[in-house]
């Protein structure tokens, strides 16, 4: 250690000038003082612990201490801390005698045992002798705390380092067992928790004393503290696996103890119970006896037989008298509870090969428990016990079984059900009512299990079923007769399992239906075929808006009339008027749940049928009470039911229906059916109690549909409803029913106080059944038959009668109480006062239960209707009623209470009345110790501040706080939790005002969590959420660093430590949340690394609470720090994702499943690119493994959450009982529809980046960095993946695999495969793409399957992809097999099955499919690919002329369903030419989704055949009718806000126009006004000025330009188009240009002079040529001005043309790298101002003129502002173009001669050649313009002095020929032009250097031009050489020499031909050079 840190510090200061001696005394140095900083940790600093005063104070110095401790002994070697260590444990063994809280006698214990690891154990047996004298000393409340500690610190000391301390473990045993006899409920526990730790260190070592710990922990089974209970059964759990008479010789008398200590349980008791039996019994039935032994073996038949006697009779002993067997006759909730717990431990203790392999006797055992009289004394009863059974199958069916085993499970289940119907008729006439429930419960998993399995339950439906060895069943045919079963429970659940079967194959839902309505036309006579099957049609019906294909709308029609004629038909038949009433109303409300398509036509005829069915007056209704008996009262009853349920079901579904006009009517009916309600105990009264039930259903459904209709509807009514209200409330018949609902209305962070957390646990089904003053538990099906098509899930099945009505009495209440008036409202509440004083016993409690749930609700709806409290005598008698609950023994009715005088002071909203409350709480408080009257205030004022908030009680604020600060210390836990919950209130609501006390809470949160006795678990957990709110208080001044702030971010952080070793998993998840919201406000002091570890390990908890907890923050992490969650690895090395992918098989809860997915998608799209190599095979691995691979270990990182069994924090969970390793289950095939949704959004996130995508870059990539991974050589997973999807067994895996394989396309599609030239990468996967393609294609597929297959079939074809005409044709084959959905057969068939707007998406889809890969081939053609056009037009072939009426039939059924709501009675009563009329609704998404590909082929159609026919067959249209259809959509598109369309759908239909407009017929319809054409253009400019996309800006510049084109045709010369706005085609287009180009070039904008402002252009985010696109087509746009405007206006539209081009040139000709691309267009430009002065020259102006000569001048000037800036050759370029095609008297002025010139000298002067050449060049157009001849010789006299420079600075061996060539040919212009007396002089200067260029790189241009100069002045050049011989010897040398050279290149080249080696004409791809 000493060399690292030597060669680390010599490294760092290796780099002064320091020598080794020094460097060597520096190190050491450090070393030592590093040594004693360490060492200085670890020592207590007595001193300063001493002058702390503070409790709290003192408990954070040792807790920061014992952290030190531990942390700073594990980082020395053994050898450094041997002479430490004696220095250090004197201050330990110090610190143990002391008092101190549960976290720091934690955290000393951790130091002892990280000394004794580190360092040596001589001294342990000190230690634990020291503890076990603290443990012997008698018993006292100073010591307590310190023999806790002792206790704990022997029992973690055993755990960790047992072995080395096995000598004395007698003696400890001896001490602990002697100290659980101990009083103190503490000392028993923690004694409990040691020698359970023992246990776990030991293991066999402490044989010892197994005995004597087994007879303790028996003992302390029935102990009297829960607490007690639960640490000896976790004991004898862990004893048990060592301990073989546990579970052998003790079996039965263990199990009947565990019996006995479940009564009277609380939820942790029980759990830790029924883990024991599960141990017990497990252990049992897999171990066996030695040989010899007389230890019998017990098999799991035997285990099984002993749960089911303790499920059913609470106990296994069994007393003989005279051979009977007498047991216990009822079974106890709390037993039964837990025992349906052990059951799921048990089998989950086995393995899963038993469980699979004995699924038929493990069905039949469960099954077995409901037959058995004693599991259903009472219906309620038999409820309970049908949730308890179901609750073991849905863990077997969730946690232990595949989907394999799933499949199976469903037969058994399905035989199970046979079976019990066969004994059914073999026993008819015995009364066989147990069966019903045994029935249900089968049916109901039978439901859950097939909606689980979803489309792959089909083999289910379809296959028949072997019962034995000859007889088969078929499932559909067994719940039909199920239907006919007399028992309504049966019935109902068989309807209920056909729902789930239409909902998980949706295929089947229209049979099923058809097989209904076909049985109830046969069986119209039997009753009990009525019920049944109009049950099941009923549930049929209402899963349809579940089912994505829905069914035929003649369904609903055959349905209605079916309904109908039962309820027309029902007095016909007396046996069958019930049956008939009750079923023609129940389909009547299932067929509500269709929605408007069906009700809406209909909706008055059944206006008058609700109407009909109650009296229409009170006479008619008097009259009937007078007549009728008891048979007729109650079909009558049945009727008014029936109707209000059905009204109901329409109030619910149709809610868009529900107009004024409609709640008037629907009042007006309700207004009745009260009336029918005061005439009620009257009818009762005559014929006798058999109507309760009856009527008390009408009450229900009455009540029911008022909630539905706003109160002051019906206010004529209130007297008779609050009378029946009050009535129900009071519970006048005498009974203690309460209300379900007090705990819901009660606010959900009062939970905490109340303990109904149990809703967020995975045990909800079965532990809340024993929750108080609640029904929660007792849904079941038989409650309301309605429930079959009302609910969507078995969480809202409908509680008992008596329940449901006071439910709804009490929201109706609610509803209504803010509407009356204040005597009104003051005479319910005396009635509610005068009634609870008088109750008595239960009732008295029943009755206060239901009045304050009515109350609460009351307040909530006045506040949310914004009413006032303000009648003093109401506010009285409400004051009092709340008063009197604040106080009661109930602790839900003081939380209720204290409810509702916050939600009285938030109505009443008077300060006085706060204060008055306020006032009276503090006075309750100081006055009284009654904990009751202290809890109920505590919470009364953190209500008040809750809902009234900090500003309205602020001068309360202080008094409030200190009460509660002083009352959460209180010796009372129940007040304690209270105060704190009640300070929590008011830190949350507190805000600023709150912020001094912020401190002194945290303060105080800090002592309570150091201090506080850990079995206080409340405390705890408000502890927990007071730190929350105080965390949130703060907000981001937790990143100060003021000493307040830092105190408090400390104790914050040690609160949340403390929080998190609590074996409490509510205070984990309270410790998880503070983190969540520290690390929110102050992320730096939050350890990152610990914080994620912690959250990992805390998802493989048993506790739901705790894993949302967990997961939520990690979903917060996983949005700011994706990268570290992604490269954060956990149990057996793994990543992250991989356990949160397989949490989606073992998680049931919605919410947990979907933070775990918005998770992975977090982290996933962050760093999916970077590493898409590990994403993509965590996604193949999930796809790949097959559903029949149970048992299977898979080859890669196995993909199971595994934990330790032994570990003690393991707790009960359905969501993540984990299997064994060895036995994997496969995903289920939802974790594989996310898996290939993880494979579509990698792709997405990894199209963008160049090396995912191009090979070439990839393999550039992977030499830069060889550990990337680069998703294109990652392409054939992906196909494979895609693969499995496409084809697997369920429909929506199907649609998925084919959308990803249709992105697969669309990404891969241009991407080459270097090692085969031309190809595309993705050719060679064609085979597979074609095996995915085909299935889709066959006859038995889903609509919706095939629709996507359509897409990706045009996504490849239009790739590309498949150059062989041969290979494309087996994908064109499907999409051509795709044609016949079009045909009219087929459209029938589909709507046999399903939906019409099923059959409009498939049409639709196939029509997009060919419209696309027509335009594809269309475009193809236009860019010059005839080839591939050919291939791909081939498949449209004849075809085409049938496409293109369907393609515009579809674009106006678009048109037509794109008309607003009012002109709906436009649309053609039959429906359109792909739509059906009834399923307008439905069918409009489709046409969304399809309508720019459809409108674009047909334009492209009609173009290019412009309108041969005169009527089209399909659409009856003309030419002009389809003309104007087209653009009618596309302008209604355009004109459509931003947020409707996308700016792909926009460039489609500017695309489209384009192509309608190029046509001359069309052009001539388009521009036949000038008005209209003015229209276009206005609506092309709001589309780009509300768009930035380059794309559509293009479009709609070509569609102007169209315009432009067909204006100048169609242009009258006498017509006069004046520049006014709105009016003016010339100004719609200059606006539009102008827009266009602001959007690229916002400087051109002009200031308030007029000018343009010129500045560089910035560049965007839009391709380079798409932005040089645009730029040319506006100068086209803006050059064909000239050509539309007329003769009155021939200056003002040039002007503004020459503005705008020469505003454009001088943005884009500029020097930056950002904007090289825009040199490429400055041409164009200059192109487009020469056309325009060439238009101009044709009418010769003088105004003209002055603007070309202002537009030079402009140009001239803005090159001056910026030399730098400005790019010279575009500029000298451009002028040089205008001056040559204006005429002279614009360009030939002296300021732009003088500006020009300059320039073009400039250019001349610079050093580069290229300039040079540009200069060259430019003076050569200049001098050979014609425009310019007049000009020349000025232009000469300007430019010759360069010109001459360069001549002679050239080089015979120069490379710039180019230059030269330019020099010379500029020199003869200059010749020429120049007078003849000039010519010897010039001839003087050029021959010589002619002469000297022979022989170089440009010999032969200056040979001819010698020779040429020659030829023209032959006398001239002879007396040169006569004057200068040597000249002619310098000729005649250059040309020899010339001559030499060209001869020896020739043999210069073969030379070289024949040294050099013959290349190859076939290339190998690998290189051998290296091989020898």
């Amino acid at each position: 250690m000493v060399k690292k840190l030597f060669v680390l510090e010599f490294h760092n200061l290796s780099g002064h000038s320091l020598s080794l001696c020094t460097l060597i005394s520096i190190f050491l140095t450090s070393y030592v003082c590093s040594r004693m900083s360490n060492e200085s940790v670890l020592y207590f600093d007595n001193e300063s612990y001493e002058k702390l005063e503070a409790l709290v104070e003192k408990e954070l110095f040792v807790f920061q201490w014992l952290t030190n401790v531990e942390k700073t002994v594990l980082t020395f070697k053994k050898p450094q801390f041997k002479t430490i260590q004696p220095k250090i444990l004197p201050y330990l063994q110090e610190c143990l005698k002391r008092e101190h809280g549960p976290p720091n006698r934690r955290l000393l214990a951790n130091a002892f045992i990280a000394v004794y690891e580190v360092g040596d154990s001589y001294s342990m047996y000190d230690t634990i002798s020291t503890c076990l004298d603290i443990i012997k000393l008698k018993a006292d409340n100073s010591n307590t705390t310190v023999k806790l500690g002792c206790i704990e610190l022997l029992g973690h000391l055993y755990e960790r380092l047992g072995r080395s301390a096995g000598g004395i473990f007698p003696d400890v045993l001896a001490a602990l067992i002697k100290a659980c006899k101990s009083p103190d409920v503490p000392i028993r526990a923690g004694c409990l928790e040691s020698m359970n730790q023992m246990i776990k260190g030991l293991e066999n070592s402490a044989s010892y004393g197994f005995k004597d710990m087994c007879k303790t922990f028996k003992s302390c089974m029935t102990d009297k503290s829960l607490v007690v209970r639960c640490k000896a059964s976790q004991a004898l759990r862990s004893l048990t696996q060592y301990y073989s008479p546990c579970y052998t010789t003790d079996l039965e008398s263990n199990i009947s103890l565990c019996l006995k200590a479940l009564e009277g349980t609380n939820y942790d008791t029980r759990i830790a119970i029924a883990q024991l039996i599960g141990r017990l019994l497990s252990q049992a039935s897999v171990s066996v006896p030695p040989e010899g032994s007389k230890i019998k073996k017990v098999h799991h038949d035997d285990a099984l037989s002993l749960l089911a006697m303790s499920f059913l009779h609470g106990s296994i002993s069994i007393l003989k008298t005279a051979g009977v067997d007498i047991v216990k006759s009822v079974t106890s909730r709390d037993v039964r509870v837990g025992v349906t717990e052990a059951y799921v431990y048990y089998f989950g203790e086995i393995n899963n090969p038993w469980v699979v392999s004995n699924l038929n006797k493990i069905v039949s055992h469960l099954l077995d428990l409901l037959s058995n009289s004693k599991s259903i004394p009472t219906h309620i009863e038999a409820v309970y016990s049908r949730k308890c059974v179901s609750f073991i199958m849905e863990y077997i069916i969730n946690s232990l079984l595949g989907e394999a085993s799933q499949l199976e499970l469903a037969k058994i289940l399905i035989i199970a059900v046979h079976h019990q119907m066969e004994t059914v008729k073999k026993n008819e006439g015995c009364d066989m009512s147990n069966i019903q429930h045994i029935i249900s419960t089968a049916l109901y998993q039978l439901s859950s299990v097939v909606s689980r399995l979803g489309t792959a339950s089909v083999t289910l439906i379809m296959d028949h079923i072997p019962v034995n060895n000859t007889n088969t069943i078929m499932f559909t045919e067994t719940l039909f007769a199920v239907l006919l079963n007399a028992s309504a429970t049966a019935r109902l659940t068989a309807a209920w399992c056909l729902r789930y079967t239409a909902t998980a194959v949706p295929a089947q839902l229209t049979a099923l239906i058809d097989i209904c309505i076909d049985k109830l036309e046969k069986l119209k006579t039997s009753p009990e075929a009525l019920y049944g099957f109009s049950h099941a049609l009923a549930a049929l019906i209402g899963a349809e808006r579940q089912c994505p294909l829905g069914m035929p709308h003649s369904r609903s029609k055959q349905v209605m009339l079916i309904a109908e004629d039962m309820l027309r038909t029902s007095s016909q038949n007396t046996r069958l008027s019930l049956p008939r009433t009750q079923c023609g109303w129940l389909l009547l409300g299932a067929i509500m749940t269709l929605g408007i398509p069906v009700v809406k036509p209909c909706l008055s005829r059944l206006m008058l049928i609700w109407k009909n069915a109650f009296p229409r007056s009170t006479k008619e209704l008097e009259n009937e009470t007078e007549r009728g008996d008891l048979f007729t009262w109650q079909v009558t009853l049945e009727g008014y039911s029936g109707a209000l349920q059905s009204l109901y079901s329409f109030l619910v579904h149709c809610n868009d229906l529900i107009t004024d006009d409609v709640i008037r009517r629907v009042a007006a009916i309700c207004e009745s059916a009260v009336n029918v309600l005061s005439h009620l105990p009257t009818i009762i009264k005559q014929h006798g109690v058999q109507l309760k039930a009856a009527t008390a259903m009408v009450r229900l459904r009455l009540y029911s549909c008022l909630l539905k209709i706003p109160p002051t509807h019906y206010s004529g009514a209130f007297a008779n409803l609050l009378r029946q209200i009050v009535s129900e409330l009071v519970l006048n018949d005498q009974t203690c029913t309460t209300t379900s609902l007090l705990r819901e209305k009660c606010h959900r962070e009062d939970s905490i106080i109340l303990g109904i957390w149990l809703k967020d646990n995975d045990h909800k089904t079965v532990e809340e059944q024993l929750l108080p003053n609640s029904a929660a538990g007792s849904g079941a099906v038989e409650h309301d038959s309605s429930c079959v098509y009302m609910e969507d899930n078995t969480d809202g099945w409908p509680l008992p009668l008596g329940v449901m009505i006071l439910d709804t009495a009490v929201q109706l209440f609610g509803a209504v109480f803010p509407f009356l008036g204040d005597k009104h409202k003051q005479q319910l509440l005396t009635h509610f006062n005068q009634t609870i004083k008088t109750a008595k016993g239960a009732r008295h409690q029943a009755v206060q239960v239901n009045i304050f749930t009515a109350y609460l609700t009351a307040l909530k709806s006045a506040a949310e209707n914004k009413c006032k409290l303000s009648n003093p005598d109401v506010l009285s008698e409400a004051n009092q009623l709340a008063e009197g609950a604040l106080t009661s023994p109930d602790p839900i009715l003081r939380c209720a209470a204290g409810e509702a005088l916050g939600r009285m002071a938030q109505v009443i909203g008077d300060s006085k009345f706060m204060s008055t409350m306020a006032h009276n709480a503090w006075m309750s408080l100081k006055s009284s110790r009654d904990p009751n009257v202290r809890t109920g205030n505590c919470l009364a004022l953190g209500c008040l501040h809750r809902y009234v908030g900090s500003m309205s009680t602020g001068q309360h604020l202080r008094s409030s706080v200190g009460l509660l600060q002083a009352l959460a210390k209180d010796s009372v836990t129940l007040v304690q939790v209270w105060a704190l919950h009640g300070l929590s209130l008011i830190a949350d609501t507190g805000g600023p005002m709150f912020r001094g006390y912020v401190l002194p809470t945290l303060n105080l949160v800090g002592e309570l969590l150091l201090t506080e006795n850990i079995e206080n678990v409340e405390i705890f957990q408000c502890l927990g959420n007071l730190m929350t709110a105080l965390i949130t208080s703060l907000g981001p001044d937790l990143q100060m660093e003021s000493e307040s702030i830092k105190q408090g971010r400390r104790i914050c952080l040690v609160g949340c430590a403390t929080m998190q070793i609590h074996p409490d998993p509510l205070v984990q998840s309270a410790a998880i949340q503070c983190l969540q919201q520290l690390h929110l406000f102050s992320p730096k002091h939050v350890n990152m690394k610990a914080l994620i570890k912690y959250l990992c390990s805390s998802l493989s908890s048993k506790h739901l609470l705790l894993r949302r907890a967990s997961m939520s923050c990690l979903r917060q992490l996983a949005q700011r720090h994706p990268h570290e969650l992604a490269a954060h690895r956990v149990q057996n090395d793994r990543y992250l994702c991989y356990v949160l992918m397989e949490m989606l098989d073992l998680e049931q809860d919605s919410l947990l499943c979907e933070h775990v997915r918005e998770s992975i998608s977090a982290i996933l799209g962050a760093v999916g690119a970077d590493n898409p190599r590990t994403w993509l095979v965590l996604c193949k691995g999930v796809l790949s493994l097959a559903a029949n691979s149970e048992g299977v270990t898979p080859k890669q990182s196995d993909l199971e959450i595994t934990k330790d069994e032994d570990d003690d924090g393991d707790e009960a969970s359905l969501g993540t009982v984990t299997t064994s390793v060895k036995n994997p289950m496969p995903p289920r095939w939802t974790t594989k529809l996310f898996a290939i949704q993880c494979v579509k959004q990698l792709m997405v996130a990894c199209k963008d980046v160049p090396h995912h995508v191009d090979i070439e870059k990839a393999r550039e990539k992977l030499k830069e960095d060889p550990t990337s991974s680069c998703l294109v050589f990652l392409l054939s997973d992906l196909v494979r993946a895609t693969f499995i999807a496409s084809t697997s067994y369920s429909d929506q895996l199907r649609r998925e695999g084919l959308s990803a394989l249709q992105l697969i396309i669309q990404v891969f599609c241009r991407t080459i495969d270097p090692d085969y030239d031309d190809h595309p990468l993705l050719e060679q996967y064609q085979a597979q793409v074609g095996a995915a393609l085909r299935p889709a294609f066959e006859e038995d597929t889903p609509p919706d399957v095939t629709s996507m297959a359509c897409q990706a079939c045009n996504a490849w074809i239009s790739s590309g992809v498949s150059q062989d005409l041969s290979d494309l044709k087996r994908i064109q084959q499907l999409l051509v097999s795709s044609l016949q959905n079009l045909q009219t057969s087929t459209h029938e068939l589909i709507i046999s099955r399903f939906n019409e707007s099923t059959s409009t998406l498939l049409r639709l889809s196939v029509l997009q499919a060919w419209a696309e890969v027509y335009v594809k081939a269309h475009n193809l053609h236009i860019t010059g690919e005839e080839a591939e056009a050919v291939d791909i037009l081939s498949t449209v072939g004849i075809h085409e002329q049938h496409l293109s009426e369907l393609w515009l039939g579809a674009v106006r059924d678009f048109a037509l369903l794109s008309l607003p709501p009012s002109f709906a009675n436009q649309l053609p009563p039959n429906g359109g030419t792909f739509y059906c009329a009834d399923t307008i609704d439905s069918s409009r998404p489709y046409y969304k989704q399809t309508w720019p590909s459809i409108l674009h082929a047909a334009t492209v159609w009609l173009n290019k055949n412009p309108f041969r026919k005169e009527m089209d067959k399909v659409t009856d249209m003309t030419n002009e009718d389809e003309l104007f259809l087209c653009i009618g959509v596309i302008i209604e598109a355009l004109c459509a806000p931003s947020s409707l369309y996308t700016s792909d759908i926009i460039a489609v239909c500017l695309e489209s126009f384009a192509e309608l407009c190029r046509s001359p017929w069309s052009q001539a319809k388009v521009s036949y006004s000038h008005a209209t054409c003015v229209e276009y253009v206005n609506v092309l400019h709001r589309t780009v000025l509300t768009r930035s996309n380059s794309r559509i800006h293009i479009a709609a510049l070509k569609c102007v330009l169209l315009l432009q084109e067909s204006r100048i045709a169609a242009v009258d010369p006498e017509e006069e188009d004046r520049l006014e706005p709105g009016n003016s085609f010339l100004f719609a287009c200059l606006e539009f240009v102008m827009c266009v180009l602001l959007r690229k070039f916002p400087e051109l904008a002009p200031t308030d002079n007029g000018n343009v402002t010129v500045s560089p252009y910035t560049a965007s985010s839009d391709p380079q040529h798409e932005v040089n696109e645009v730029i040319q087509l506006s100068v086209d746009v803006i050059v064909n001005l000239i050509s539309i405007e007329t003769r009155d206006f021939r200056v003002e539209v040039p002007e503004v043309v020459f503005l705008l081009l020469t505003g454009l040139f001088s943005a884009c000709a500029v020097n930056s790298p950002d904007n090289n691309h825009l040199k490429a267009v400055v041409p164009y430009i200059s192109q487009g101002m020469c056309s325009v002065i060439k238009k101009m020259c044709e009418v010769k102006e003088p105004q003209w003129y002055e603007c070309v000569t202002a537009t030079l001048l402009t140009i001239l000037e803005n090159f001056a502002k910026d030399e730098t800036l400005s790019d010279k050759e575009s500029y000298l370029n451009t002028l040089t173009v205008i001056i040559c095609a204006a005429p002279p008297e614009a360009s030939a002025i002296s300021p732009v001669f003088e500006k020009y010139t300059r320039l073009l000298n400039l250019v001349l002067e610079d050093s580069e050649e290229v300039y040079q050449l540009k200069g060259l060049i430019a003076v050569k157009t200049l001098l050979s313009s014609p425009n310019t001849a007049h000009h020349r010789h000025n232009y000469i006299k300007a430019v010759a002095d360069n010109i001459f420079k360069i001549f002679l600075s050239v080089k015979a061996n120069s490379k710039n020929t180019a230059l030269i060539t330019e020099i010379l040919a500029v020199q003869r212009l200059l010749l020429s032009a120049c007078a003849p007396n000039t010519h010897q002089h010039l001839l003087k200067i050029m021959i010589p250097v002619l002469i000297s260029l022979l022989g170089g790189t440009a010999h032969s241009s200056a040979l001819a031009e010698i020779t040429h100069l020659t030829q023209i002045y032959p006398l001239l050049v002879r007396d040169l050489f006569n004057l200068q011989p040597n000249l002619k010897l310098r000729l005649e040398n250059g040309i020899r020499g010339a001559g030499v050279q060209q001869k020896a290149a020739p043999a210069t080249v073969q030379q070289s031909a024949a040294t050099s080696p013959a290349v190859p004409t076939i290339a190998l791809k690998m290189d051998f050079s290296n091989f020898t």
